[in-house]
């Protein structure tokens, strides 16, 4: 990411001798993207430590002939001239004629977005190095004057190396411009001060997902194509209908982080589909290996005010090893049941489809200069994301993904009860004793679920070969290809 980028380049810069009356390149950082990283444009260019290339220090720039004649083309990042000179060291090796080199300066253009050049330039003359004898010519320094008018102004050096011979190359070292290092590397290599940057936290505006928010730059999704679904069967620790519709919802999570890299909220947007039981359901998402104590707050809950969960004062669920929000405590806070003798919400098509509304919940790590927690963004992955139904107002009665480990108010006396084989093993939790099958489900992509007292297996057909083989066949059991899906049995509010 461009914003980790920036510290890098920073360090590259501080390899090249940038003085404050001078820039000079001495061919001795690693690699021709070095160069690219702090500004410099190398065309034709390679490196070389061959020591009949090599003019001073560990290796040189070179630019080999082909055919006759090569060229290659040196641009200066954005310097602030002084003095008026621009000097180099040129040594073409014995297979090499003469080499010609041309210098010009290009001014700043603050009309030109791309890159700030002029089309206009000033042109500062040529200087040859000839070959003569039999063995390679002795490194020859090569000097440029300019105008003391152009002293302050900002230019890039633009060097042009035109090699003559069969074979062989010259090599060029030891570039020294009289001024001040003025590219910003974070702003596209324009000059300093170009970065239009409104918040001020380093990050240019056209790359800040929030420009006018310093405390905020970028979006990292979880879900980067879009929304993702989660299916719930109640039943646990029995196999139930195996619907899959007890809840069915829409998510998407979001990291924003600084212009560090470091986190500074997650924003999980949700979208309550469907609720195919009678039972007064929650849903809560613990993010496993994020300690509570690294959370500032948390928003956007929706808890009524008998709520069978106890709450820390930052928002989280008390009680708990890992930082546990829990979204809502009764799926009626979200969902409306259309009465009438409906055995659920938006899963019998016999009855009127509710409206469904998305709602954002956000875990603030940071807010503005208020923190409780450094985490980057490495240390909150989907591995991490460990969402779970909460049955019937029962807090020890909860169901998570297949491998995936309950919360400290599991009521541990449930596992490997009935159909369940939960043994202790992570791998094991949440999996069924005959096949693997599991209760919960996390699907990339929003997709339709199933009708009331219709089996998953019935409405998706490659189901059961992929939870029967651990996930091996069949892994876009979920997708509307030919043979997949039987929509007569599909519902999909949305």
């Amino acid at each position: 990411m461009k914003k980790l980028l920036f510290s890098f380049l920073l360090g590259l810069v501080g390899f090249q001798s940038i003085a404050q009356n001078e820039v000079e390149n001495d061919a001795e950082l690693s690699s021709l993207k070095d160069y690219f990283y702090t500004c410099w444009s190398l065309d034709g260019f390679s490196l070389s430590d061959d020591s009949d290339h090599v003019i001073e220090g560990k290796q040189s720039f070179i630019v080999k002939a082909s055919e006759n004649q090569g060229r290659g083309d040196m641009k200066s990042p954005w310097i602030k001239l002084e003095d008026g000179k621009v000097e180099l060291e040129v040594k073409p090796t014995s297979e090499i004629e003469k080499t010609t080199v041309y210098a010009l300066l290009l001014p700043y253009d603050s009309e030109n977005k791309e890159n700030g050049e002029s089309k206009d330039y000033i042109y500062l003359g040529y200087s040859t190095v000839e070959h003569k004898g039999n063995s390679a010519t002795k490194a020859v320094k090569v000097k440029f004057n300019y105008s003391n008018k152009l002293i302050g102004e900002l230019f890039k050096v633009y060097l042009v190396f035109i090699v003559e011979g069969d074979e062989g190359a010259t090599a060029v070292d030891n570039l020294v411009i009289q001024g001040q290092y003025y590219s910003d590397p974070s702003a596209g290599c324009l000059p300093k001060g170009e970065l239009k940057d409104a918040d001020g936290d380093g990050v240019a505006d056209d790359e800040d997902d929030y420009p006018d928010n310093k405390y905020k730059a970028y979006n990292n999704y979880l879900t980067p194509e879009g929304a993702a679904t989660l299916m719930f069967e109640d039943l646990w620790p029995a196999t139930g209908d195996y619907d899959f519709n007890d809840l069915v919802l829409d998510y998407s999570i979001n990291r924003v982080t600084d212009a560090s890299g470091e986190i500074v909220e997650v924003v999980i947007d949700l979208l309550p589909r469907a609720a195919g039981a009678g039972y007064s359901n929650g849903f809560g998402i613990e993010f496993t290996g994020i300690s509570p104590d690294q959370v500032y707050k948390v928003v956007g809950s929706k808890i009524k005010s008998n709520s069978i969960h106890e709450f820390m004062d930052n928002g989280l669920e008390a009680g708990n090893e890992h930082a546990t929000i829990i979204a809502f405590d009764d799926v009626d806070n979200v969902l409306t049941h259309p009465g009438g003798g409906a055995g659920g919400i938006n899963t019998d098509p016999n009855f009127p489809m509710q409206p469904v509304e998305k709602m954002q919940i956000t875990m603030y790590i940071k807010d503005g200069d208020n923190a409780k927690g450094h985490i980057k963004l490495d240390e909150l992955k989907m591995d991490n994301f460990n969402p779970f139904l909460i049955v019937n107002q029962k807090r020890g009665v909860e169901i998570h993904l297949p491998g995936k480990t309950p919360t400290a108010h599991v009521d541990k006396s449930l596992f490997g009860t009935k159909e369940d084989n939960s043994n202790g093993d992570k791998e094991a939790y949440y999996r069924g004793k005959d096949n693997g099958l599991p209760w919960a489900l996390n699907v990339s992509g929003s997709i339709p679920y199933m009708m009331n007292k219709e089996s998953i297996t019935t409405g998706y057909q490659m189901f059961y070969k992929w939870a029967a083989t651990g996930g091996e066949a069949y892994p876009d059991w979920y997708e509307d290809k030919e043979g997949y899906r039987i929509d007569k049995v599909l519902l999909n509010a949305k």
